[in-house]
């Protein structure tokens, strides 16, 4: 397993190799595709290795442009099957709904990326995933990882289940490329959306599956618990900005919520930390720093709804910490790299007042 000191982001090794796969099947060897010199071909890789998220970009942009294929992600998603993604596959396999399929990966995403995290939304009719991201992770990523679940999900299930809706994030321009993606969904898929989504209906995720197999789910759940274990140094902090990063969107991202989600105490999840030279309070000012910056270069997003998701309490708090940050205030930052065009998408009266905050 990759040993990563500084804390960087790390994703895991078998999904790399997946997409090299699809690579060497349009003609590439894995020496054409990564350009990092000492990076061995993750399919040689010991089972858990792990890669840097920075290497991981450069896979992308050299795996689009050798195949000349902006739809790489799809073909990548065919080479993944379940048992590459650890112990997370098999309780994947186990479980006894696709809702329970959907939890257990929104639980643990840090074992197959430390940079993203999915979440949930669930409504009377429809039931939707949609990434959570630092700025590290392409959206190529989480375009492979919806073609990967909505394929799992006709795998494990008597019905044939299709997604109603697939929102994402790239400028798919190629007609070609983009009745690819129609074809794999199946279903009305938007390009250039404000994020990386896709839509079932609940009533299909929520039926009882034949493969269920209690305890297979638990001894999966074992293992997930002593490979989070087996990290080495600087990898915990990036497994804990990435339950952060699940938990924001609700505003949850409690130290208590944080320690609970990787089956640990408070003062063990504090000892851990220190053990890499940061606390808690560190990682969370990061994690929402960092999301922040991502979130404005949204123009069409309110400054008080990005300070809501963030899990700030109001608008002036917000801005109190973006200026403490950056020096600036989340408005007067939003201008200075998203230019005047910026405030014509700002005509909340709440968003205005953030300027008085920041002043006061």
């Amino acid at each position: 397993m990759a040993s990563n000191q500084d804390g960087q982001h790390t994703i895991l090794a078998s999904w790399v190799g997946a997409l090299a796969t699809a690579v060497q099947r349009e003609g590439h060897n894995w020496d054409e595709l990564c350009r990092t010199e000492k990076v061995i071909d993750p399919r040689l890789s010991a089972s858990g290795a792990r890669l840097q998220h920075d290497i991981m970009r450069d896979i992308w942009t050299r795996a689009s442009t050798l195949t000349n294929d902006p739809a790489i992600s799809l073909r990548a998603a065919k080479c993944l099957k379940p048992h590459a993604l650890h112990s997370l596959g098999y309780g994947m396999m186990a479980a006894s709904s696709l809702d329970e399929v959907c939890r257990l990966v929104q639980r643990h995403f840090h074992v197959i990326s430390t940079a993203a995290a999915l979440d949930i939304e669930v409504g009377s009719k429809y039931y939707t995933l949609t990434s959570v991201c630092e700025p590290a992770v392409n959206d190529e990523g989480f375009e492979m990882f919806m073609a990967f679940i909505a394929g799992v999900f006709d795998l494990i299930s008597n019905d044939e289940i299709k997604p109603v809706k697939v929102s994402l994030r790239r400028p798919v321009t190629s007609k070609a490329a983009r009745d690819r993606y129609s074809y794999c969904f199946q279903a009305d898929t938007e390009f250039e959306a404000p994020q990386n989504m896709i839509v079932f209906e609940k009533a299909q995720l929520m039926q009882p599956l034949p493969t269920a197999n209690p305890e297979i789910r638990l001894i999966s759940e074992r293992m997930i618990a002593q490979y989070l274990e087996d990290f080495g140094s600087g990898e915990f902090r990036t497994i804990v900005r990435s339950r952060i990063l699940s938990l924001l969107r609700n505003g949850r991202a409690s130290e208590e919520a944080v320690a609970k989600g990787l089956n640990m105490s408070c003062s063990s999840l504090s000892r851990r930390l220190r053990l890499e030279g940061v606390t808690y309070r560190h990682m969370l000012n990061e994690t929402q720093k960092s999301l922040a910056l991502q979130h404005l270069q949204d123009v069409a997003l309110p400054i008080s709804e990005i300070g809501f998701r963030l899990g700030f309490e109001d608008l002036s708090s917000f801005s109190r910490s973006f200026r403490r940050w950056t020096g600036v205030s989340p408005r007067e930052w939003r201008r200075r790299h998203c230019g005047p065009e910026a405030f014509a998408e700002e005509k909340t009266s709440t968003d205005k007042s953030e300027e008085l905050d920041c002043v006061a």
